[in-house]
């Protein structure tokens, strides 16, 4: 990881964003070089939320880092928000431009009749542009990374009855960026509704099971009534604990749909 953070730092100084992100990415993930992983990604970033996001990571790391402070201070004074870095675009390569030959001077000729000119055809060279290169899996294995504990957070928080604003001002603070934070509680709020779904779906149906159960029970007893010396057993603690349970289930399982 020293390595891929040297490396990091000389295309930085060359000013080869794309091969610096790379290298320091990688740097990144080693808790010995990170700071200084981060420290340089900052300048090598898209942008001021991208910036402001390596800052936050390195101040995470050490709260004392004298250029991290100053520089996040600066980006928070202009009113910039985090955003998760993403991987620099390529330049595009200047698009060929078209060759047309010139027209070679006719020969003098001293015939009377002279030939028919020669037709010039103008041939041009075939525009090419560069492709756009795809980027590689680990920046994006790293972003859904970032995302996912994004995502388990909100969860946890939203369970533990946190409002929306509270979680997704939080999400915001670990350097999230608004738009994401509030897509990452909306569907971690959407995952909450499909958890306690099933959970009162199972309560509703056992419930059902209990009211059945019981009220099979009491009416075969009473049906054998006779044969039991007129006596019949009615089994109202299921029925009542059945009903219960099985309107709980339906109502909960009808407001998170």
């Amino acid at each position: 990881m020293d390595n891929y953070l040297q490396q990091g730092i000389v295309a930085a100084k060359a000013g080869d964003k794309r091969r610096a992100f790379d290298l320091l990415t990688r740097a990144a993930e080693d808790p010995a070089t990170s700071e200084q992983a981060w420290l340089w990604l900052s300048g090598v970033v898209n942008d001021d939320p991208e910036r402001l996001f390596c800052l936050n990571n390195v101040l995470r790391i050490n709260s004392a880092n004298a250029a991290a402070s100053r520089g996040a201070a600066m980006l928070r004074q202009k009113g910039v928000f985090p955003s998760i870095p993403v991987y620099p675009e390529a330049q595009r390569a200047a698009p060929a431009q078209g060759y047309t030959p010139q027209q070679p001077p006719s020969p003098k000729s001293s015939q009377v009749n002279s030939a028919a000119p020669a037709r010039i055809q103008t041939v041009s060279a075939p525009i090419t542009t560069s492709k756009p290169q795809q980027q590689p899996s680990y920046e994006t294995d790293w972003k859904k990374q970032e995302l996912s504990g994004f995502y388990k957070y909100a969860v946890m928080e939203l369970a533990n009855k946190k409002s929306q604003r509270v979680v997704e001002a939080a999400l915001i603070s670990q350097g999230a960026s608004p738009e994401t934070a509030k897509l990452v509680v909306k569907d971690a709020q959407y995952a909450l509704r499909k958890i306690r779904r099933e959970k009162y779906k199972k309560r509703m149906l056992r419930g059902l099971a209990w009211t059945i159960v019981g009220i099979i029970i009491t009416c075969g007893t009473y049906v054998f009534a006779d044969n039991l010396g007129g006596k019949f057993l009615l089994f109202y603690g299921a029925i009542i604990i059945g009903i219960i349970d099985l309107v709980v289930g339906l109502v909960g399982w009808i407001v998170n749909i």
